[in-house]
Order: structure tokens, then sequence, then C-alpha cells
């Protein structure tokens, strides 16, 4: 019988060791590798909702409100000024479409002539939404446009308009907002008459620029 010495032990346990590979080491086969190697699943991105924007106006005329302090009353006066070559819900839209853009949140687009949208009852919170190509309703309404002349105060341009968020599907708001937004002017409003009255569109063109970026601002902080 062959002697074994201490020396071919310890060589043999070393080999062992070799052919076992490291301690804690899984043995993995082919199909675990294959497995182990594919590339992670893919996790569908939200879809972006789509958002129609009706506008409604309620009156397309200048409004001039004048307030003159009497000694025991306070006489109010209402005057009504059509503008020519110039569509208010026209110029408002184009302006509140361009501050909404910066929202990548939803999909915005103007309400087309063939959609059904009564405004002012979504705007009461009556009713149920149309059907439309989209799955939010931001309903505008323009209640009056104009300047505002007061004997002991400076003379404003103004604008009152109310805005509503709804979800299409079920009706509910979202968001809303009630707005009397008004800006200094100087002058006379019979003097911004002339020149096709360049004064009182200019005016109005300013408190547009002014108003529309901030309810989009506003939007764009809500958690909508």
């Amino acid at each position: 019988m062959k002697r074994v010495t201490l020396e071919s032990c310890v060589t043999l346990a070393l080999v062992a060791i070799v052919l076992a590979g490291p301690i804690g080491a899984k043995n993995i086969s082919p199909a675990d590798h294959s497995h182990g190697s594919s590339l992670p699943r893919e996790v569908p991105i939200p879809s972006v909702p789509k958002t129609v924007v009706a506008v409604h106006l309620v009156n397309p005329d200048f409004t001039v409100m004048q307030l003159k302090y009497r000694v025991f009353f306070n006489k109010a006066e209402v005057k009504r000024i059509p503008l020519n070559d110039y569509d208010f819900k026209a110029a408002f839209t184009d302006e509140f479409m361009n501050a909404l853009a910066e929202d990548k949140r939803m999909e915005w687009r103007t309400q087309t002539s063939d959609e059904q949208i009564d405004v002012p009852t979504l705007l009461k919170g009556k009713g149920s939404p149309p059907s439309v190509n989209a799955e939010r309703i931001l309903a505008v309404g323009i209640n009056e446009y104009g300047a505002f002349l007061a004997d002991l105060a400076a003379d404003k341009f103004y604008v009152s308009a109310q805005f509503r968020l709804i979800d299409r599907a079920t009706g509910k708001k979202l968001w809303k907002k009630t707005v009397f937004e008004r800006i200094d002017f100087d002058g006379k409003i019979s003097e911004m008459q002339a020149d096709n009255q360049k004064g009182l569109k200019e005016g109005i063109n300013r408190i547009l620029e002014k108003l529309c970026p901030k309810i989009a601002a506003e939007i764009r902080r809500a958690r909508v």
C-alpha cells in the first residue's frame, strides 16, 4: 500500500478548493445567466391630459364705469363703447394660450367651432361637462372689461373674469379663480378714442399682458 504523506493531503485539499470555486459562490446555469442579463422592464410614462380652453365673453363692448362723488350720495354711470377692428375675445385667447404653453403637465388647445360648451353653467359648478376630445376643460368667463373712472381715485383699465378647471369625465373641480385685474392709466377716455381708438386698444392689451401670465402661473403652482 502506498503511504499517504502530509504534503499529499495538503495538495489534494488545495485542488478541491480551486475546483469548488470561492466559498459562498452560487453556481449559475446558462439559463440563469441569460435571465440575469435581460433588460429591465420599461415603466410606462403617464399620458399628458388634454385640456380644452373654452372662453365666454359676456359683453364684447368696452365698458366705462364712472363714479362721481357728491356730498350726500355717489352717482355711478355706465357707458358702452364698441371697439372698431378689435376682437377682445381673440386677443385674450391668443395671449392666454401663449402663457399656458409653459405648463407642460397638460396639452392645451382652444375650443373648436363644432364643440358646444356651456361655459356659464360650468362656472357655476352645475350641469355635466360635454363630450369633447379632452380629459379636462378650462372654462373662462370674461364678465366685463373697460375703464373705471373716479373723481377721488386713479383711473384704471380693468378686466373682470372667472376661471374654473374641471375633470371632464367626473365634473370635479380641480382649480378655480375669480379676478378683477386693473392697471392705472393717464389721460382722458375721450382722447383715447382718437386715431381709431388706439389708446383704448393699447390699454386693454397692456392689462392682458399682465393678467394672462399671472393666471397661467397660478395654474402651474396648483396641484392639478
